[in-house]
């Protein structure tokens, strides 16, 4: 284990995304934790409002990471993930600065804008990290990287209640400018561009010849690959319905704390953060279908649990369960979210050649998007008729996904197996 963390950490690109990734969460969980909380509280935002800024946030990311995917392919990871991350310096100060919701939109529209970059993100991640090993590597990645997520919710719960929402979020998004603007100037100087020159002329050729569509490049992928798109689709429409208001449930129907509810995020990372090693061993010795199946079959309970235990103490043991669940399932449910955790990335990156990789994870963000439009708004709504109808109906429709998997996910066969070299690690 200790070598795969070295030959892992080793790659300057890893080492550069990994530190100011793991930067970006200390200070993000200061504010975004709690955005909800602060619209609710802070700004008298009605509840079906906070889900409509929801999809509004959604609809901007969505129309972005399409494009972000194409335009990684054709000039190269770095720069893409460069300019995303410079927009992430100035979207909280708009957020900082907004009085009401309405002042609010133009700030969540400019951090979505800089979603762009996840299909870059992903791909040069996929390409720094040894081929053979690659679920083990996706695993030791995510397991450093989610340390600030094991610690944080419960310190920013205690904070919150200390401060008070207001002053804390306030808080929280000018320390996380300052953070972004670290994180941009450290991955202007240190990464290094994984696209070789060869796929960026081939990615040139196609388009001057009336350019490989995107959908011609989805229609040329396996089937398993379509399958993971409707697991995707499913689980982000669920989870889009339910996520926004988990923290208001938690603390206006369980009658929590701020600290209480951060705790529990603490507790059920604590668990899973551990455990991404082991999930990575065991995608890469056993498969990654079962390490997928495990995370997805359990994520119904992310938010079922609310729903189930109105005790502090209960919550504490679900929490743990939860959080077992998505460590072996290689990403904890919140943390790998619908696109999935390390064995979920390491199949795609089995699968999808080099040249296609940030079209194929561009096109599975904006289709999951573009279908889970609605979903905030829709949970808004319910949230306001029965806050108990909302998480039973979010849970029901993410456990449709199981099914998809058993029958339609399946690991990468040999004969389909390319001769594409790895990134060599340095």
């Amino acid at each position: 284990m200790a070598s795969i963390l070295r030959e892992v950490f080793s790659n300057r690109n890893v080492l550069a995304l990994s530190s100011t990734n793991m930067l970006y969460h200390i200070f993000n969980s200061l504010w975004e934790l709690w955005w909800s909380l602060y619209l609710l509280k802070v700004l008298n935002t009605p509840i079906t409002i906070i889900g409509l800024l929801a999809t509004i946030q959604n609809t901007s990311r969505i129309l972005f990471q399409l494009p972000g995917g194409i335009i990684a392919d054709r000039i190269g990871r770095k720069k893409v993930i460069v300019f995303g991350t410079g927009l992430r310096v100035l979207a909280p100060i708009l957020l900082l600065l907004a009085k009401s919701w309405v002042w609010v939109i133009p700030g969540i529209v400019l951090n979505s804008v800089a979603s762009l970059y996840g299909p870059a993100f992903n791909a040069i991640i996929a390409e720094s990290l040894p081929q053979e090993r690659r679920g083990t590597a996706f695993g030791a990645y995510r397991a450093l990287t989610s340390i600030p997520q094991v610690f944080m919710p419960a310190i920013s719960g205690y904070y919150l209640a200390v401060m008070g929402v207001g002053p804390g979020v306030r808080m929280g998004l000018m320390l996380f400018t300052c953070a972004a603007a670290v994180a941009v100037t450290v991955r202007a100087v240190f990464l290094t561009e994984t696209l070789g020159p060869e796929d960026l002329s081939e990615v040139g050729l196609e388009d001057r010849r009336e350019e490989k569509g995107m959908m011609e490049t989805f229609r040329g992928m396996p089937r398993t690959i379509w399958a993971m798109l409707l697991v995707s689709v499913v689980s982000g429409f669920a989870m889009r319905m339910t996520w926004t208001f988990l923290p208001i449930y938690a603390l206006n129907v369980n009658h929590l704390n701020e600290f209480q509810y951060g705790l529990l995020q603490t507790i059920a990372m604590g668990i899973s953060v551990p455990l991404y090693l082991v999930s990575g061993l065991i995608a890469d010795r056993f498969g990654r279908v079962p390490c997928i199946l495990l995370a997805r079959g359990l994520g119904p309970f992310d938010s079922l649990s609310l729903l189930l235990f109105k005790d502090f103490n209960q919550l504490i043991a679900a929490y743990g369960v939860i959080g077992i669940a998505g460590g072996l399932g290689g990403g904890r449910l919140r943390g790998g979210g619908y696109m999935g955790g390390p064995a979920w990335q390491a199949l795609i990156a089995d699968i999808v050649p080099p040249r296609d990789r940030g079209k194929v994870m561009g096109l599975m963000g904006t289709v999951t998007g573009l279908i889970g439009l609605p979903g905030s708004y829709i949970g808004g709504y319910l949230y306001d008729f029965n806050p108990n109808l909302l998480l039973a109906l979010g849970s029901g429709l993410e456990a449709l996904s199981i099914p998809i998997i058993l029958f339609f996910v399946k690991e990468r066969r040999p004969e389909i197996l390319d001769n594409t070299p790895s990134t060599q690690m340095s």
